[in-house]
């Protein structure tokens, strides 16, 4: 359904293009309230081949969920002097970050979930630069962009050295292999490169100039998003 709200996007007329959005993220929402039945059973449910819910993910599926009709309501006076194109751009974007965080957090294969955590980078960041309200919105957006991809390579290493080291980064064989006994120098580096992508994000103190930046030039759905 939410690929379904591209479309609607780009064909509902003018008048009705904010109310329809709106009713379509909203029936999403509803729907994704539907995963929440699991969530006290142990292990994997709603499977498929590449996507599949647990007791952690679903929450975070159901947030991300809710949060696209939300978005949609704050923008709607924000966009409103655009032309309608803007407008339809603005609502594909905000459906391209539904659509990338749904497949992060569902997401079975850990690279998988490595690129479309990633993806997320690309809506936001012209979110921000092309809707932000200050003029050092295009700052900001380099500022973003550059703490959070130097922060995710190394742990963009540290999985490729993991499939090298356990053969898999399926989330279901993952815990049957061979155990990392993070012993060694090399081992340690290794832990902390899986951390600094999510330091960064958090963010921790020192690498977290990119977020109150990010956040004043950024329109009310980019900093809902953050």
């Amino acid at each position: 359904p939410t690929l379904m709200l591209v479309p609607t996007a780009w064909l509902t007329p003018s008048k009705c293009l904010w109310p329809t959005t709106l009713a379509h993220s909203m029936l999403i929402a509803l729907l994704s309230l539907s995963w929440l039945k699991n969530t006290m059973e142990t292990g994997w449910s709603t499977l498929n081949p590449f996507m599949a819910t647990d007791p952690l993910s679903t929450p975070l599926l159901v947030l991300t969920c809710w949060l696209l009709p939300l978005m949609i309501l704050a923008s709607q006076n924000h966009t409103a002097t655009e032309p309608i194109n803007r407008q339809r751009m603005y609502i594909s974007l905000l459906t391209s970050l539904q659509i990338f965080l749904i497949l992060a957090f569902g997401a079975t294969e850990v690279i998988m979930f490595y690129v479309m955590f990633e993806a997320t980078l690309i809506p936001t960041l012209i979110i921000i630069t092309r809707w932000g309200n200050q003029t050092e919105r295009l700052n900001a957006g380099i500022y973003f962009l550059f703490y959070t991809l130097a922060g995710s390579l190394p742990l963009l290493v540290a999985l490729l050295l993991l499939q090298d080291h356990t053969g898999t980064l399926s989330l279901f064989t993952l815990p049957f292999s061979h155990p990392l006994h993070l012993s060694s120098n090399a081992d340690k580096l290794w832990w902390a490169g899986c951390l600094l992508a999510f330091l960064v994000k958090m963010p921790l103190y020192g690498v977290h100039l990119w977020l109150p930046k990010a956040h004043v030039e950024a329109p009310v759905a980019g900093s809902m998003v953050l």
